[in-house]
């Protein structure tokens, strides 16, 4: 068999031709890049007509971002080799992808070093996640609350970002203008929200602002919004 016949298919994703372009022409040395797609839907469909070897793919896309894409291709194969290209250091986000069973978590900064390795370790059924986020997630899993002072136990599961993102929730009311406050995608904020509530066992917007107030997030006089 031909050394070309060997080598592992992958498809790209990412919503900027420049990155997919980039990306293409780092990979094709040692892959082959069967497919690209500008939407996460487009991946999917994508994934399920072609099963490639490795899926790359950004995050921020639009349709399904790259979480929910990635999600829908686990659920159909579980063995999928994922591998998420990203300007998005949160730990939150990475420790959501490792949750669904992605292989690689790699920045956009340092995809030139590490991507080919993390690809290489996604296919022989090991992990690669960027060693920033990993210490993003260690400095905000031992950091306070914006109270000055310790907050009360249930908030201990929050990692300063999802704090972030809950004071702001809370202040303003909607997707946009926490995103703004911010400077994250909305839809980073509804994940972040959908997590919140997940881990506190909060169900309604109501019981979120309480939890804001509870822990000291506000003082109780702001303004505050029905999230």
């Amino acid at each position: 068999m031909s050394e070309a016949a060997t080598r592992a298919s992958v498809i790209l994703a990412d919503d900027h031709q420049m990155l997919i372009d980039s990306l293409r022409i780092h990979l094709q040395s040692s892959y082959d890049v069967v497919a690209h797609v500008n939407d996460g839907k487009a991946l999917v469909e994508a994934f399920e007509r072609i099963a490639p070897d490795v899926v790359v793919s950004d995050i921020s896309m639009p349709k399904l971002d790259g979480l929910q894409a990635s999600s829908r291709i686990l659920a159909r194969d579980p063995d999928a080799v994922v591998v998420l290209v990203t300007m998005n250091d949160d730990p939150a986000l990475a420790q959501e992808a490792r949750r669904i069973g992605v292989k690689g978590y790699v920045l956009k900064t340092e995809a030139a070093s590490k991507l080919l390795h993390a690809i290489a370790m996604g296919l022989e059924g090991r992990t690669y996640f960027s060693a920033a986020v990993f210490d993003g997630a260690n400095k905000a899993d031992g950091g306070s609350g914006g109270s000055g002072g310790p907050l009360p136990s249930a908030a201990a599961v929050l990692t300063q970002r999802q704090l972030d993102v809950l004071r702001e929730l809370a202040r303003n009311g909607t997707m946009k203008d926490v995103a703004s406050v911010l400077h994250i995608a909305p839809r980073t904020v509804a994940f972040h929200k959908y997590r919140i509530m997940k881990l506190l066992g909060i169900e309604t917007n109501a019981e979120l602002i309480r939890f804001a107030i509870s822990i000291g997030l506000l003082d109780g006089r702001e303004g505050v919004s029905g999230v």
